[in-house]
């Protein structure tokens, strides 16, 4: 899944990014889906032990220009600092400055006129970075300098586009200049920091292979946990940053690497986990008859799942009648039902979801499922079946493609196999391919190389669209080209206030939805399980790793299956 920037950011691509995209300052609310239960009903919060969270991917590159997906996009919440820290509250992203969140850099925000195009940060003073460096407006000029950089090649130089400079006027005070005043400056300025003493001595075009990304216990960070081992694979043990402005509860957290689902199920029932990400939409109200005590967090319809067709690489998807069509064939309640989602997922028609209190247009109606208007359409363009073999056939050659996805997840296995049925009884042969999910990830967003893909992105929590729709998004993974959605696109940003920018961006969505880029199938619920013994935890929309600092288990028995490298040093 996509975790960007703005999913991170923005809490946004959306979003990751991650999508997501997926709370910052906490619990603010079931209507986003929190666990209950935690500290107020645990007795006095506790220092000290180990919480082991089970995650489907390991760690890549989390540094804040070039994280992409998950679990990278979900370690911006642990391992860095913005100026701004982030939550969603009624439909819409509120931000917080560092009186009520950790994780934010600046104490005070202001424009520098009632008109002005330009904010200026004032930034907590004897802020350091976790190798005792002090943290300063330079840091910023530098970060943002660095994502504009082509030659950096950083997927979160979108949140550049609209800002014409970032200046430190000393080292506590940084004033960024945008280039026009619109409602996401705020989302813009909200970029986490990285440390220019580390990097900035590497020319822009090696910053993506800097050794530190071989040994991620050398990253220097400024949130409430660095990483103080790692098992490529295997698992990463993070540990107390000591120049954190919050000292945390945990004495560290173990995250290991468990792609498959019903593992996760097993170490979670077994108590040798106790945050088990992404489970499957049945498991729930099963594993909590066979283990009361357990929780569930949502984040709440904060990711959809698409079929991706990439134009680029098949040229009939370059059609969008054709990518109509074959978005009919697919009986998308009828995957729903199969596979028991219940309230844990909705049909999807767009890229907003219905978090969005501004944004999602209940009018945007998906795509019907009428097998036979697809085949109508598939005959009406030229595709046949001539040779009587049960493909469709053009100038002799048949309607098949490779439709891309990853392993470690049950859900995608099974949809892409009633997927392949369904575009069989239409005349389409879909062949399918798996992959580990960093492979997966590398072919959709590096190589660009698949042809049809099965994935999910985090709702971005900002409304631009630009990172995966205009023509040169960074997350436009397909090739999708509409001069009238990129001038949608740039008017809606040109816009002063999100009153007069939300219906450009709602009709925006319909141009694409229109045209049918993805097939879009369902918004659904990230779903982590949550053992009784760890407690202290924010599940929201927002995200699963809000505040970690305040972590805390509650005694019961040792981790017996916790990894060597729990107890501190690097393999």
């Amino acid at each position: 899944m996509m975790k960007t920037a703005r999913d991170r950011a923005r809490r946004g691509a959306w979003a990751a990014a991650t999508l997501a995209l997926l709370a910052a300052c906490g619990d603010r609310g079931g209507a986003d889906g929190a666990a209950k239960g935690d500290t107020a009903t645990a007795g006095a919060p506790r220092r000290g032990g180990t919480a082991v969270v089970a995650e489907i991917g390991d760690l890549s590159r989390p540094m804040p220009l070039f994280f992409q997906g998950a679990p990278d996009g979900d370690m911006m919440d642990v391992m860095y600092m913005a100026l701004t820290s982030q939550s969603w509250e009624n439909g819409q992203a509120v931000f917080r400055l560092s009186d009520e969140s950790p994780m934010a850099l600046a104490w005070h925000y202001e424009y520098t006129g009632p008109d002005s195009t330009a904010m200026r940060f004032r930034m907590r003073s004897a802020l350091k970075w976790s190798d005792g460096q002090p943290i300063t407006a330079h840091d910023v000029v530098w970060t943002y300098q660095a994502a504009a950089d082509e030659k950096t090649a950083s997927p979160q130089s979108y949140m550049t586009e609209q800002i014409d400079s970032v200046q430190a006027e000393n080292d506590s005070t940084v004033v960024i200049h945008f280039k026009r005043r619109y409602p996401g400056m705020l989302f813009d300025a909200a970029l986490n920091v990285a440390p220019r003493h580390v990097y900035a001595s590497t020319p822009p075009d090696k910053l993506g292979t800097h050794p530190v990304f071989s040994d991620l216990t050398k990253m220097v960070v400024s949130g409430a946990w660095k990483v103080g081992a790692h098992q490529r694979g295997q698992d990463i043990t993070l540990v107390p940053n000591p120049h954190f402005p919050v000292r945390p509860r945990l004495d560290r957290i173990v995250i290991r690497v468990i792609p498959d689902p019903q593992t996760r199920i097993v170490e979670l029932l077994n108590g040798t986990v106790d945050f088990a990400r992404g489970l499957p939409f049945d498991q729930a109200p099963v594993l909590q008859q066979r283990q009361p005590g357990l929780t569930f967090g949502r984040e709440s319809r904060r990711y959809w799942e698409y079929v991706a067709w990439n134009a680029k690489t098949v040229e009939q998807f370059q059609d969008p009648q054709i990518r109509r069509a074959l978005g009919m064939a697919v009986d998308v309640n009828g995957i729903m039902q199969q596979l028991r989602m219940g309230d844990y997922a909705e049909r999807a028609a767009g890229p907003y979801s219905p978090i969005f209190r501004d944004l999602h247009d209940p009018a945007l109606q998906p795509l019907p499922h009428d097998p036979e208007g697809a085949r109508r359409i598939l005959e009406a363009q030229g595709w046949r079946d001539t040779d009587n073999d049960g493909i469709r056939d053009k100038n002799g050659k048949p309607f098949r493609f490779t439709l891309m996805t990853n392993t470690g997840n049950q859900r995608r296995q099974d949809v892409v196999t009633i997927l392949q049925r369904q575009w069989k009884e239409v005349g389409v042969d879909a062949r399918i391919q798996m992959y580990e999910l960093t492979t997966f990830f590398d072919h959709l967003m590096k190589k660009r190389d698949f042809q049809a893909a099965l994935g999910s992105w985090g709702v971005g929590l900002d409304a631009d669209l630009t990172a995966a729709w205009s023509s040169e998004g960074a997350y436009n993974v397909v090739g999708y080209a509409s001069p009238e959605v990129d001038g949608m696109i740039e008017r809606a940003r040109s816009q002063p206030t999100a009153a007069q920018a939300d219906p450009l961006w709602r009709a925006a969505a319909a141009r694409i939805v229109q045209d049918q880029p993805y097939t879009w199938l369902y918004y659904y619920d990230n779903t982590t399980g949550i053992s009784p013994r760890l407690k202290g935890t924010h599940v929201t929309s927002y995200g699963a790793y809000a505040r970690t600092w305040e972590w805390w288990v509650n005694g019961g028995p040792q981790r017996a299956a916790a990894p060597d490298s729990a107890k501190g040093g690097s393999r």
